[in-house]
């Protein structure tokens, strides 16, 4: 795409980023920061992310709304899992969902993971940081990851760079320009279609305690709505607040 800085190594995209707009040397509107390797990526709740050496993508979109309240930044988040899953599904992978907020699964492994930093002024966001890890050609991961997959493990293939992030962007760019003129209503019914966890009973701990739950809502601040499945009373968490458990997962190779 126009406006892409690309580095094969580098400590952070959404670090260089907010470097370069705070530096004054961007481009001018909306650029891309991609890497193909990252000494320092950063994901969510403080967490690292891995990859190996141009086998996957790795990059932060920079987005600056026209004007876009800070109240509904939710749906920045919303509008870029949906991106990520789309794609994945027009790559034929099945069993894609959403973790809340905006983790990419397949089936109960992590696919992509995003980090998603906005610059707030007044009562707007002025610009906001989209960083996207997807495994790509990765198909070896280390044993203190819980359970990350691939695309290439879920299809068997190997694929360009270039192009599966042309196709990506593609559909991303779309997506966070319709926010403009979005429903916020139907947004949401898109998110929740494949929201991992909606009505179902698993695992989640939030503090100290580890228990069953079930999601019954997301609002449009992106705060969850937990039902404990043994007491039945609903309490609603803020990111971080809750998380869910994951299974022990068989390793995967190819």
């Amino acid at each position: 795409m126009d406006n892409e800085i690309r580095y094969s190594i580098i400590d952070s995209t959404n670090d260089e980023a907010q470097r370069q707009i705070q530096n004054g040397v961007a481009p001018k509107g909306d650029f891309v920061i991609r890497a193909d390797f990252q000494t320092d990526g950063r994901g969510q709740r403080g967490n690292t992310w891995h990859s190996t050496n141009a086998m996957n993508l790795m990059f932060s979109y920079v987005y600056f709304p026209v004007k876009l309240e800070a109240r509904h930044q939710f749906m920045l988040s919303q509008a870029a899992a949906l991106s990520v899953a789309e794609y994945l599904k027009g790559k034929g992978v099945n069993d894609v969902s959403i973790k809340w907020p905006n983790d990419i699964y397949v089936g109960m492994k992590k696919i992509c993971g995003m980090l998603i930093e906005n610059t707030v002024s007044g009562h707007y966001i002025r610009y906001s940081i989209i960083g996207i890890g997807v495994n790509i050609n990765q198909t070896q991961f280390p044993e203190n990851l819980p359970n990350p997959t691939s695309l290439a493990n879920n299809t068997g293939l190997q694929y360009n760079l270039d192009d599966e992030f042309s196709t990506i962007i593609e559909i991303l760019r779309q997506k966070i320009y319709d926010i403009s003129t979005a429903n916020a209503d139907a947004l949401m019914r898109n998110y929740k279609s494949v929201m991992l966890g909606l009505d179902k009973t698993l695992i989640y701990r939030s503090g100290g305690k580890v228990f069953k739950g079930i999601i019954r809502d997301v609002d449009h601040n992106g705060m969850l709505t937990v039902e404990d499945a043994e007491t039945h009373e609903a309490q609603q968490y803020a990111f971080n607040e809750v998380n869910l458990v994951i299974p022990e997962q068989k390793k995967e190779n190819i």
